[in-house]
């Protein structure tokens, strides 16, 4: 059972978008508190625990063993009040980059994956340049190598877009479905 409660549990707000991840046990906390509803993710009903406890377990459902009886692992829960959609800060990471350019090179336009593609510095470090979300890009191997430690206008280069910073929103859609797509399962 240990392993069963710490498991993950999609937050939704109360506008049903998702703000967090936490663990089974968490979700079990919200809902004793009244804070929150188990989802059904198979027809979107809405159960407090008294009524979650008696849904009848079927073969597909994961289960949580208590003192007394098996019942439904929630996967989903929403909220009952909270309505806001946090303001979390993005890490610049290998994955949010790729997601933020949408798996593609910022150069051709063309689909790349990790296999074939590589972060390019705009401004290269050695003149100066930083590791921020404003100078890093997915690029394709071939185009990055071709760069070199050039700038764009010395490599005869330009980017399709200005890199910035993406919004926690645009980054907190899962990714997997993309990821699989191009051949990596996470």
């Amino acid at each position: 059972m240990k392993e069963n409660i710490k498991k993950p549990v999609l937050i939704l707000n109360k506008g049903w978008i998702a703000i967090r991840v936490k663990t089974v046990k968490d979700a079990i906390k919200l809902v004793f508190r009244e804070k929150a509803l188990f989802v059904d993710v198979n027809d979107y009903s809405v159960y407090n625990w008294e009524k979650w406890i008696l849904l009848p377990i079927k073969e597909q459902n994961k289960i949580i063993q208590t003192t007394r009886n098996c019942i439904r692992r929630p996967e989903v829960v929403v909220l009952t009040d909270y309505s806001k959609i946090p303001n979390y800060n993005v890490k610049l990471t290998r994955k949010n980059l790729f997601v933020r350019d949408n798996f593609t090179c910022q150069y051709t336009g063309k689909e790349v994956n990790f296999d074939n593609a590589d972060i390019d510095h705009v401004i290269p470090l050695s003149k100066g340049g930083k590791n921020t979300w404003n100078n890093l890009v997915v690029s394709s191997i071939k185009i990055n190598r071709k760069k070199g430690n050039r700038t764009n206008g010395e490599a005869g280069l330009k980017l399709l877009k200005k890199p910035e910073k993406p919004k926690y929103t645009s980054i907190m859609i899962d990714p997997r479905i993309k990821y699989q797509k191009l051949g990596k399962n996470l």
